[in-house]
């Protein structure tokens, strides 16, 4: 007897059809005391990609889920806000101090917009994974809320989401007719000058049914000269055929996003809305189509086709203080005179300059601006078969995937005024004789390209009414190619119209003095095959124990081979103290030092079930992955300068638990979280701002990393609680809480740099002067509450109030440990910024992600339909 196709399928917004585990117990001759376990425990399914529909009893990790309606009530503008509210084993680093612009850590993997977060985490939205072409990165912002039907959170190296999947994936699939036949409106206003205009309206007619969403977003910001703009547009048509389904959706966002990063821990503690440098701009330009269609081939087996374009045109401006004014050279190039003289680089004495001289304030340059432009295209077709028995659900496909990449970047000198923003004056040009303050200087002219085909197969096979075995591999092949035309390392006081006049525009190696550009090539190969098995069983109605054990892989993007450590630059002797290294991310690259891919091996057990007559719903985790060639992003010391490197060996593993209830008019969750995310190999890094760096002759400002240090950024305690009441059927009000214990600033690897003592402690030559360590190396924990209130006016009309931070508690998400050279000192002239000039009196700080203060905001709700 062949199993009858729900229709449940015809609700999701999928390409393949699979039948659930419900129909299938239906369709064997059994005793039915089993279905209703199978059918009452899970009234929802997991849906990881489109036309996959497997029920959460089958699932042998620990899913977690959370619909449109539940996203909206959150009052959430972001997707890492409102999973940072309700998840367990997430963390949110605000290193670019913008709301759309956070780092999300799921057990210690990373999905980020920056491009200097390695990735570890994959996205889909609507099956077709988004994490852009350069970096992997996931850019929050692109993602409307308002159309998301449900999102799930899937933890492991399942090779079924394909390369990237380290630590987990995040499936989004939105909105249809069919699913949401209503009209919504939303509207927010609030603190930060926040306005938020929320609209969604979808219906169907027969075999036709459309939708259409949109966001409009803006707010002036908590901190200084940092507005945001986001524009929103989803549509999406869908038709229905007796054997046939077919999905063509369109997503356009023009986001405007300033987030304007970290700021020393004492500058915070004067003035935590302060910046430290602005202004940081990023503007992000989207168009994403996407298309499906679905043929069943019988009742029970189904092939499916998926394509999709999408194209992202970014822009950055992003204003940051000079780094090469400490070197004493540029103070040589300036054809000014400075009767106080200029400020020594650490003892780099020469005749113009001294130690102790305070310089000349407001002459030289101390602003730069880094220009970048990226034009990224990614394509990709899909095709799926599925065949589903009595005791099997069978997936097989195969994928290809393109991507290409156009990078530009340059680079021109400026000024910083009282409020720390960065300003042009080519007028100077004369006066200083330096080419930079009126022209941009190109740094970096980049083109790459990625190719990945595959091959899956997946399995769940019902081995018996209560046992769920999963199995599967995907075999992979990508192709990495970059052409690269990057400056050589020169610093902007050596640009003149004489220079630009005796060098043609052409390629060299370093010693080439004739050469303008060092240029490359890279052409890599990564070849994977991943298995994954799992095993879901329920020994009781109310208690199911999962496990599972995967293999995943990551291959190198383009920026990490481009921006790869290559220790062939690094000068022997130690002149170069640490800071031509590396990449002004995005900014500027090297050469192509080759990368392997990172292999990953996860582990999961875990116990979930009901208690209290299914009153409470409870689950407990246990898992570890192990990464092979990890490659993390190291800090240099100043800002956002590093590179990438091969680590060797890193692990995480850790311990989750989640309540979650319904007691009469009260709802409580709570959910903890514990994590070790650690080192495990031997390594030396380098950063110029970490007390415990050897700076004797031959060394580089490096340390030593152990197996059993802690990798930055991830908290090793994490709480969760809410609580909600209803006061009566039309008002409900309630509190939240995010938690977390202390972190590791990165460029303290090492996670032994401390205050106390200077960078040149020891140097004969001048002895008691040089910058001092004032940055502890790490940010404490907090712990934040939140408020949120409803109230019902008609079936149609809802008033709702939101409060974050209740008791306006100071505190930081993110840490770095780098120069600050806006301090008070002994020696130096400041200028109506508080820029010091003369580098002695210059701080290795720590560099923090504030926290936003207490916040209320109202709003309305409407929605009419059914």
């Amino acid at each position: 007897m062949k199993p009858s196709r729900p229709q449940t399928f015809r609700l999701t917004p999928v390409a393949l059809a699979l039948l659930s585990a419900s129909a299938v117990v239906c369709a064997q001759e059994e005793p039915v005391k089993e279905l209703p376990t199978v059918e009452i425990r899970a009234p929802r399914m997991i849906t990881p990609l489109p036309g996959v529909v497997f029920d959460e009893q089958q699932s042998t990790s620990n899913v977690q889920s959370l619909t449109g309606d539940e996203l909206q009530q959150s009052g959430a503008v972001s997707l890492t806000e409102a999973m940072n509210l309700q998840f367990q084993s997430i963390n949110v680093n605000d290193y670019a101090g913008n709301p759309f612009q956070q780092d999300l850590n799921f057990r210690g993997f990373a999905a980020s917009p920056l491009i200097g977060t390695p990735q570890g985490l994959s996205v889909y939205l609507d099956g077709v994974r988004i994490n852009e072409a350069f970096g992997d990165v996931v850019n929050w912002d692109l993602i409307p809320n308002i159309a998301i039907l449900r999102m799930d959170l899937l933890p492991g190296s399942n090779p079924m989401f394909g390369h990237n999947t380290l630590g987990g994936a995040i499936s989004v699939n939105t909105k249809s007719g069919f699913t949401s036949p209503k009209v919504e409106f939303s509207a927010l206003g609030g603190a930060f000058g926040r306005r938020q205009y929320q609209l969604a309206a979808g219906g169907n007619s027969g075999p036709l049914a459309g939708f259409f969403a949109l966001n409009k977003f803006d707010e002036d910001g908590w901190r200084t000269n940092s507005p945001t703009s986001v524009r929103q547009y989803f549509g999406r048509v869908d038709i229905r055929g007796r054997s046939t389904e077919a999905t063509l959706s369109l997503l356009k966002a023009e986001n405007i996003l300033v987030g304007n990063g970290l700021i020393p821990e004492e500058q915070w503690r004067e003035s935590p809305n302060s910046v430290f440098t602005s202004p940081d701009e990023n503007v992000n330009d989207l168009n994403h189509l996407t298309g499906r269609i679905r043929f069943d081939v019988s009742d029970s087996s189904s092939i499916a086709l998926q394509m999709y374009r999408r194209d992202l045109k970014q822009k950055g401006t992003g204003g940051d203080v000079w780094d090469d004014f400490d070197q004493g050279a540029s103070a040589n190039r300036l054809g000014v005179s400075c009767p106080d003289g200029f400020g020594s680089p650490n003892g780099a004495l020469d005749q113009n300059i001294g130690p102790t001289y305070p310089g000349c304030a407001g002459v030289a340059p101390n602003g730069l601006f880094n220009f970048s432009r990226s034009d990224q295209r990614s394509e990709g077709v899909a095709l799926q078969f599925t065949q589903i028995s009595e005791t099997h659900q069978i997936v097989v496909g195969s994928s290809f995937d393109w991507s290409d990449v156009d990078f530009r970047q340059s680079q021109r000198l400026g000024f910083i005024d009282s409020e720390r923003s960065v300003f042009l004056d080519p007028s100077r040009e004369a006066d200083l004789g330096l080419l930079a303050l009126s022209q941009d200087i190109t740094r970096n002219n980049l083109t790459g390209s990625s190719r990945t085909a595959a091959f899956f197969f997946s399995d769940t096979w019902t081995a018996a009414p209560n046992l769920f075995i999963t199995y599967g591999a995907r075999l992979s092949y990508s192709r990495v190619k970059n052409e690269l035309q990057s400056d050589k390392p020169i610093p902007l006081y050596q640009f003149t119209s004489n220079f630009f006049n005796s060098r043609e525009p052409v390629c060299g190696t370093l010693s080439d003095v004739g050469a303008r550009f060092l240029c490359s090539t890279g052409d890599y190969g990564y070849r994977s095959l991943n298995p994954s098995l799992g095993v879901s069983w329920l020994p009781a109605q109310d208690l199911n124990v999962y496990g599972n054990v995967s293999r995943g892989s990551r291959v190198p993007s383009v920026i990490e081979l481009g921006c790869a450590r290559d220790k062939t630059l690094e000068d022997p002797n130690g002149l170069n103290d640490g800071k031509n290294l590396g990449c002004t991310i995005p900014t500027s690259l090297t050469s192509d030092p080759f990368l392997p891919q990172v292999r990953s091996l996860t582990t999961e057990l875990g116990l979930r079930g009901t208690s209290l007559n299914g009153q409470l719903s409870w689950s407990a985790t246990a898992y570890r992955t192990e990464l092979t060639d990890d490659i993390l992003f190291v800090s240099l010391g100043q800002r956002n300068r590093g590179v990438f490197d091969t680590f060797g060996k890193t692990e995480r593993d850790g311990f989750e638990l989640n309540l979650k209830g319904k007691f009469g008019r009260h709802s409580l969750r709570a959910g903890y979280s514990r994590l070790n995310a650690t080192f495990e190999s031997s390594a030396t890094i380098v950063n110029q701002s970490n007390s415990s760096a050897d700076r004797t002759q031959g060394r580089v400002n490096d340390f030593e990393i152990n197996p059993g240090d802690v990798i930055p950024g991830l908290p090793k305690h994490s709480f969760r609680l809410g609580w909600n009441m209803d006061v009566t059927s039309n008002f409900t009000f309630g509190f939240s809480m995010v938690a977390q214990s202390f972190v590791f600033a990165r460029g303290n690897e090492n996670n032994e740099s401390e205050p106390g003592g200077t960078d040149l402690t020891g140097n004969s030559q001048i002895p008691g002067l040089g910058k001092r360590y004032v940055g502890k190396g790490r940010t404490s924990g907090f712990a934040v509450f939140n408020f949120n209130a409803n109230y019902r006016v008609d079936k149609n009309i809802s008033l709702f109030c939101k409060v974050d931070n209740i008791f306006d508690r100071r505190y930081t998400t993110a840490g770095d440990l780098a120069v600050n050279p806006f301090t008070s000192g002994s020696f130096g002239a400041r200028d109506s910024s508080g820029f010091n000039y003369n580098s002695f009196d210059w701080t290795h700080s720590l560099f923090v992600g504030p926290g936003a203060p207490r916040a209320v905001w109202f709003g309305l709700n409407y929605a009419f339909g059914s």
